[in-house]
């Protein structure tokens, strides 16, 4: 059992001995001291709890050992007792912030109840100080992530405003790519022996459609308003925006099996890119080095829900990963695999399936080794996402 330190300075030995048997009998570990200069030694040894001192004593006053260990500690509670129970000790006792005083002789019940308040004022004080330690540390943890995202901010805004220029750029291409359309097929039509001449308005017309993807998608991001959606074109041009980036180098052949009547789903546009464009590069990273890569993307519905899976033929995931894909910074990516997901840092498919919660709607996996991996995303058929 632990035992409250205490601290007693009193010039009289019988003082010391009677409150000495009568304060370890209540649980306290009593300090003693004759004089003030021995109290403060001890005080600073000890390092009491609670202090109880005269303020009259031969050598160094009580009213200076309170002082002295007030510059060593300012909350401790000090109990001053006196044989002169005048107004005037009373005042100064109150001057020298003790927490009260009593007087010779000493009753020992009222030095009891005394030493309860301290107790209990001491409690209240350590709680309050380990709840403000408690919010130090708080604010200290609020300060480093707000330095973290302000550091993610630095890093993005110059990726955000190249981002705004490139969608100008593309903008102002369109009128020479129209052009370009045209005149190739003037050529063709008076020209039909020149070759390549239907290559290059085919080249020039996908050109056309991906720059207008681009623009569109940057155009979606940047509004959060609720819309009827059609799941069917976002697939097509998520695709469509994915074979245009330069780390698809080889052909992929991707199977088309939609819904011609899937419902319109309400919901935000820049979400479901999102989270069609994630779960896209993770199925084309999973494909990486085959000689022949599938994708097969497939939509449906029922009475309750809307349906789309999209599915590739790679190597397929162990059973002991599958259970921890959706865990934030979890990833499988390696370095070879020319990472154009979420950076690989893993929080690709944690925020995908929290973005799909928000609808009410859950992503499976199905992923067997050697056949692929399937993520299928159930959506309720209507959207119970709201605005805020």
């Amino acid at each position: 059992m632990d035992h409250t330190p205490i601290l007693i300075i009193d010039d009289e030995p019988s003082v010391l001995e009677a409150l000495r048997l009568f304060l370890e009998d209540e649980g306290y570990a009593v300090h003693e001291a004759l004089e003030g200069e021995t109290g403060l030694e001890l005080f600073r040894a000890v390092g009491p709890e609670v202090v109880v001192t005269d303020l009259k004593m031969p050598g160094m006053p009580g009213r200076d050992v309170i002082s002295e260990i007030r510059k060593l500690n300012d909350s401790v509670p000090i109990i001053v007792i006196t044989g002169y129970g005048t107004l005037d000790d009373a005042i100064e006792a109150i001057r020298s912030e003790v927490h009260d005083f009593i007087t010779k002789p000493i009753d020992l019940d009222h030095l009891k109840s005394t030493l309860d308040r301290a107790r209990c004022g001491l409690q209240t004080e350590q709680e309050v100080q380990k709840g403000m330690e408690a919010l130090r540390q708080q604010v200290d943890l609020l300060q480093l992530e707000w330095k973290e995202q302000l550091s993610r901010i630095v890093e993005v805004e110059p990726l955000v405003q190249t981002g705004r220029l490139l969608a100008a750029i593309l903008h102002n291409l369109n009128s020479p790519l129209t052009y370009i359309m045209g005149q190739a097929e003037l050529l063709q039509s008076a020209h039909p022996e020149v070759r390549n001449l239907e290559v290059i308005r085919e080249q020039a017309a996908r050109m056309k459609r991906i720059m207008s993807t681009f623009i569109k998608r940057l155009r979606a991001s940047q509004s959060r308003d609720l819309e009827a959606l059609p799941l069917n074109e976002i697939l097509r041009e998520e695709v469509l925006f994915l074979e245009s980036h330069p780390y698809l180098k080889a052909r992929i052949d991707t199977t088309w099996e939609l819904d011609t009547g899937l419902p319109l789903f309400t919901g935000v546009a820049a979400d479901f890119s999102q989270v069609f464009g994630n779960i896209l590069r993770n199925a084309l990273e999973a494909m990486h080095g085959l000689p022949r890569k599938v994708l097969r993307i497939h939509t449906w519905h029922d009475e309750e829900e809307i349906h789309i899976s999209i599915h590739d033929n790679g190597p397929g995931i162990p059973e002991h990963q599958r259970a921890r894909i959706f865990e934030p910074f979890f990833t499988t990516k390696t370095l070879d695999c020319g990472s154009s997901g979420s950076l690989g840092m893993g929080i690709g498919l944690y925020h995908c399936r929290e973005i799909v919660r928000q609808y009410g709607g859950a992503i499976e996996v199905v992923s067997n080794p050697g056949q692929g991996t399937a993520f299928v995303i159930h959506l309720p058929l209507f959207s119970r996402k709201h605005t805020h």
